[in-house]
């Protein structure tokens, strides 16, 4: 049965040419550009379509727009696979936000978007403001992580291999399985999407090749952690079976101007498990003005 567009979850997104790294990105954009800009940035196995509850809802007080990665949804990859790593695509949003001649922007972030969006932060600290993240590691360590997660970091893993290149559509209903705290509520046509590019073979090197290439970006991170000034929460599903919420109160712990929620009953994909509690703490965060750290638990 194929799905009403007039009903359909879809974000409508569009394409442009980032002038410094020259790749063509696929973005949405919602919300009056005359409100402050808030950036997303999806995780995997996802694409910008991840935002489809949380995006239409921030865009009503806000000028909300969510891009694909270099390499995953609609998005042109790097010719060079090593340049799919955080700090890229911290340039990679620097890029895209200059193109769009945005001055200013909040980002939320998830996944494997965390480690960008800091960097972004702390390299830019007069045009990025409040910065929202989940379920990501920051850190060059895999104590906190699942098996999936640390064989996809492992060089000719086949594990890896398997669960990304050989059986993409049973590494995603395991994904989609685990991620979420009592089953996925995907809508089918988003679903869709995610098990399309699940089939890419540009988005499976991209995907590999991020975690491959992920511990520079940890580490130079983790080196300048204390330097971050903007006020950042840190959100986490406490049922989180792919990375432990224990590395999200670390986080915390580690940023000097921290907030952290965690949310009781989510697992890792927060934004599509508990999209009304993540709305709910991301505009109480927004629109404070408090520089404190706050340790809060969401029942």
């Amino acid at each position: 049965m194929k799905t009403n567009r007039q009903h359909s979850r879809l974000l409508n997104t569009k394409k442009v040419r980032i002038t410094k790294l020259g790749l063509t990105i696929r973005y949405a954009e919602l919300g009056s550009p005359e409100n402050p800009t808030i950036l997303q940035l999806h995780g995997v196995p996802e694409n910008l379509q991840t935002w489809y509850d949380i995006a239409p809802e921030l865009s009503k007080d806000y000028h909300v727009l969510a891009i694909d990665w270099p390499g995953f949804g609609g998005s042109e990859a790097f010719e060079d696979l090593t340049r799919h790593n955080p700090r890229s695509f911290a340039n990679v949003g620097m890029d895209f936000l200059d193109t769009l001649q945005i001055d200013e922007a909040h980002i939320m972030a998830t996944d494997i978007g965390l480690s960008p969006a800091l960097i972004m932060g702390l390299e830019n600290p007069g045009r990025i403001g409040r910065i929202v993240v989940m379920d990501g590691i920051p850190f060059p360590t895999s104590a906190y992580s699942s098996w999936e997660v640390r064989s996809f970091a492992r060089k000719n893993s086949i594990r890896a291999k398997a669960l990304i290149k050989w059986f993409p559509k049973i590494s995603a209903k395991i994904a989609y399985n685990k991620g979420f705290h009592k089953g996925s509520n995907i809508p089918s046509e988003v679903l869709d999407e995610f098990l399309k590019d699940g089939y890419n073979k540009t988005t499976q090197q991209a995907f590999l090749s991020y975690f491959q290439n992920n511990a520079p970006g940890q580490t130079y991170l983790q080196s300048r952690i204390h330097e971050i000034q903007q006020p950042v929460l840190v959100v986490w599903g406490r049922h989180d079976r792919f990375i432990n919420v224990k590395l999200g109160e670390l986080l915390a712990e580690k940023l000097p101007n921290a907030q952290l929620d965690i949310i009781e009953d989510s697992g890792h994909f927060v934004h599509m498990d508990k999209p009304e509690k993540l709305l709910k703490v991301t505009h109480e965060f927004l629109k404070t003005a408090e520089p404190k750290v706050i340790d809060l638990i969401r029942e």
